[in-house]
């Protein structure tokens, strides 16, 4: 494992599948519980939260150039309290990787392994991802910019193929919700746009620095019209309440789609394109935590540090969430707090004002 260089390209590719892997888990069902079938509207609307703390940790790299979120955190707040963020922010990383594995082994449990442990999908993704990350950052961003090709077309096809289950007219009266309602549900779906901040960790680690800006914001632009797509797609064959009573509405989708007779049992595709996602979406949580931790600790070398945390964010998630009841509680009422409102876009945000007023580090373009 070693820092590396890539592209501003293969950053936006890793965000986007990193905004992209859970969000189709969970999103369309629990949004749908609060506004049936305005619930696209709410995703659309989400983006706008993404696009602020895309702009927000951009906006506080260019003003530290060459050093990470964790590292520039003394330098805005002062050493001991910076130090407390930091950790604070290596804890985040630790725990929300957590819960994407527990998504993931409940996702697999549920819908194609009922009699297999969660346990083994954990400790099996675990390993793949310490295997991944031994390699290098940029051995996996490039895989990653490969393999997701495989994720956004697997997505694209469970969206249209049901076309002949599709009934537009379940999508009316349309943004027939309280605007209030609409904006605290688009709450919920921004809390995981909200991890583009993931970027924090790793715009140093790039070879150019013109564009990010631009990159990132399409990346957010994009989930926003892939989670929507989801929601109309599922809300046109479904219903809005009963979209809301599935357990996985996206991957209901997938086992109805049939092409004259051919094509059928595409689900297998979407596991295994959620699988490639969730793979490097934990490998950019475990990154980062192994990054924070020896920057707030002072560590030059933080290879070390793989195998341990490694076993520490599995325990984390196998000690989690025991059922999918208690997971769609915290994601219903606390995620938004913990995502958005708090460490996705709240801190970065008070961080940058209080930036404002100390000393301006301007990046030097390439």
């Amino acid at each position: 494992m070693e820092p590396g260089k890539i592209s501003e390209r293969q950053l936006a590719l890793l965000i986007t599948t990193t905004l992209i892997s859970t969000v189709v888990f969970w999103m369309p069902q629990l949004g749908a519980r609060a506004v049936e079938q305005d619930v696209w509207i709410t995703a659309l609307a989400a983006t706008i939260w993404g696009i602020l703390s895309a702009l927000v940790i951009v906006a506080l790299a260019r003003r530290h150039p060459g050093l990470t979120l964790i590292e520039y955190l003394p330098l805005i707040l002062g050493k001991p309290l910076g130090k407390v963020f930091g950790g604070l922010y290596v804890f985040w990383f630790l725990f929300v990787g957590a819960i994407v594995i527990r998504e993931f082994a409940h996702f697999l449990n549920i819908t194609i392994m009922p009699k297999t442990p969660p346990a083994f999908f954990m400790v099996t993704i675990m390993a793949l991802c310490f295997y991944a990350l031994r390699g290098g950052l940029e051995v996996w961003a490039r895989v990653n910019e490969i393999l997701l090709f495989v994720v956004v077309v697997a997505m694209v096809a469970v969206i249209v193929l049901p076309y002949n289950h599709m009934d537009l007219s379940r999508l009316l009266p349309i943004a027939d919700h309280p605007p209030g309602l609409l904006i605290s549900t688009s709450l919920l779906s921004g809390s995981w746009r909200s991890e583009v901040i993931l970027a924090g960790m790793f715009i140093p680690a790039l070879s150019c620095f013109r564009h990010i800006s631009r990159n990132l914001i399409i990346s957010v632009v994009f989930i926003g019209f892939i989670v929507a797509g989801v929601e109309i797609s599922a809300v046109a064959v479904f219903g809005g309440v009963p979209t809301g009573q599935k357990e996985f509405p996206f991957f209901s989708l997938a086992r109805m789609i049939s092409l004259i007779r051919i094509f059928d049992r595409l689900e297998v595709l979407l596991v295994v394109a959620l699988l490639l996602g969730t793979f490097f979406k934990i490998c950019a949580f475990l990154y980062c935590s192994t990054l924070g931790v020896a920057q707030v600790f002072g560590f030059k070398e933080f290879q070390f540090l793989l195998l341990p945390l490694s076993v520490l964010l599995l325990a984390m998630s196998l000690n989690s969430f025991k059922g999918v009841p208690e997971l769609t509680d915290f994601l219903s009422n606390v995620w938004p707090g913990y995502g958005l409102l708090s460490f996705g876009l709240v801190i970065p945000l008070l961080l940058y004002l209080i930036a404002l007023f100390r000393p301006v580090r301007q990046v030097r373009e390439p």
